[in-house]
Order: structure tokens, then C-alpha cells, then sequence
């Protein structure tokens, strides 16, 4: 998944950025800055957090695997 499509997929949640980390469990001064970096495409998200952005954003696990 590219970091544009997990932006419209969490904006489509109506999530912040930091409330997007913070369930996914960074903490509260990273949070935000964590999601930004993914949706900027300046890393990549790690695969630990696959499952759980899949069930958060409502999206087929596959759309996360390269």
C-alpha cells in the first residue's frame, strides 16, 4: 500500500494521524509523526502492523503485502 492510499483510507475513517498511531501503539509524541512518515512514503510500514491497519481501516489485508 502507498502512503496516498493509507492517507485517503484514514482520512475515509475520519482518524488524525496521531489517533491512527496511537491504536496502532506508538507513543503520544510519536504517534503522528510515525503515520506522517508512511504517508509521505519516507518509510516503510512495518509488517507488524499489517493485520491491525487492515482491521482499523477496513481494507483486505492483501492491499498491504508488496
Amino acid at each position: 500500500m502507498r502512503g496516498e492510499e493509507l492517507k485517503r483510507a484514514r482520512i475515509r475513517k475520519q482518524l488524525t494521524q496521531k489517533r491512527l498511531g496511537l491504536m496502532l501503539g506508538y507513543g503520544d509524541l510519536t504517534a503522528d509523526t510515525v503515520v506522517q512518515k508512511w504517508e509521505y512514503g519516507e518509510r516503510p510500514i512495518p509488517m507488524k502492523h499489517f493485520r491491525k491497519l487492515s482491521e482499523i481501516l477496513e481494507i483486505p489485508l492483501e492491499r498491504f503485502i508488496p
